[in-house]
């Protein structure tokens, strides 16, 4: 889903005529649903917030690092990765990763399932109308629904 076409879901939604959310705002609400949905993700070990980098001593994690995905001979302190053993040069480095966050409405939300990027939009769209203090005890209810189904899904299948 394009990005932009997401922004005009969420203003259509919160029968926004006056632009009372601006078009950064609403990328603003669907980059903190996209951390959501990435840090559920992350929590159920879907390999597909899994990243692969080759890293060397002294460097920092890299850019949205979250947990490493398996064991590795190294510590991290901070931001720096030291390894264990001197002698090693570098290590091809498995971690987990938060997807990027949207810049502008230019490209497309970040999730391969289409599913999941509906759910970006919805809790994004959740966002925007509780701002505005609208009732959306049914909409949670529905997206917690979801959020369980979800979750569900990625555990099982990963």
């Amino acid at each position: 889903m394009k990005t932009s076409k997401a922004i005009d879901k969420i203003k259509a939604a919160g029968h926004d005529i006056s632009d009372e959310y601006s078009r950064a705002e609403c990328i603003g609400f669907l980059n903190t649903a996209i951390h959501e949905v990435s840090g559920l993700l992350i929590a159920a070990n879907s390999p597909m917030m899994v990243q692969e980098v080759l890293i060397h001593d002294g460097e920092n994690v890299p850019i949205h690092y979250v947990a490493s995905a398996g064991q590795y001979p190294l510590r991290i302190t901070g931001q720096t990765v030291n390894f264990v053993d001197p002698l090693m040069e570098e290590i091809r480095f498995r971690y987990f990763a938060t997807m990027a966050p949207l810049e502008d409405e230019t490209g497309d939300l970040p999730f391969v399932h289409s599913a999941l990027n509906d759910y970006v939009l919805k809790v994004a769209t959740l966002l925007a109308l509780n701002r505005n203090e609208y009732d959306i005890s049914q909409d949670k209810a529905l997206t917690d629904e979801f959020r369980s189904i979800l979750t569900g899904a990625v555990t099982m299948n990963g």
